[in-house]
């Protein structure tokens, strides 16, 4: 007993996903398995049933393990009905945040504002955007574009679209045509 509780220890202290469960709760599934497992014993096989109960244990707590990180990776959501209503106020506050749509206001760039607005928006690509920004204004096509920065055209076309999004919210949507 104090072998299996030192091996639940041990992996609980290793693994994290193990180490949010109880130390009782890991040990009770370990020794419920072996409960179930000891029938599987034969003494013929050499080993000893110590030697079969480590055995066990090992595996049902790599078991445990491979089960954690499968559950981590999945990820659950509670639906709530967005017209259900709501008493609290912070829960209404939250749902509105939720279905507020982002205006798109324009902001007019004068001459004298177009280079601090060209930084600003600059500031904000990548340098593989970046790139295709002093490509096309040098007045290649979208095609030789993406043939020099061996790109293709679809993830090209993503790549100015999030350009253009760039632009648009520091309000150089015009300057785009």
């Amino acid at each position: 007993m104090r072998e299996i509780l030192c091996s639940v220890k041990g992996a609980q202290r290793d693994y994290a996903s193990l180490r949010k469960e109880g130390i009782e709760d890991l040990l009770q599934e370990c020794l419920i398995h072996w409960f179930f497992m000891k029938e599987q014993y034969r003494s013929e096989s050499g080993a000893s049933e110590r030697t079969f109960l480590n055995r066990v244990t090992r595996n049902k707590i790599a078991d445990l393990i491979r089960r954690r990180a499968a559950n981590k990776r999945r990820v659950s959501y509670e639906s709530e009905s967005l017209d259900a209503m709501d008493d609290d106020e912070k829960m209404i506050s939250t749902k509105e945040r939720i279905l507020m749509v982002e205006e798109q206001t324009t902001i007019k760039i004068t001459a004298a504002d177009l280079p601090e607005a060209m930084s600003k928006a600059t500031a904000n690509l990548s340098f593989r955007q970046k790139q295709i920004c002093r490509y096309l204004s040098e007045g290649m096509s979208q095609v030789k574009v993406g043939d020099v920065m061996n790109i293709p055209r679809t993830t090209l076309q993503d790549e100015i679209k999030r350009i253009r999004e760039v632009f648009r919210k520091v309000g150089l949507e015009e300057y785009l045509r």
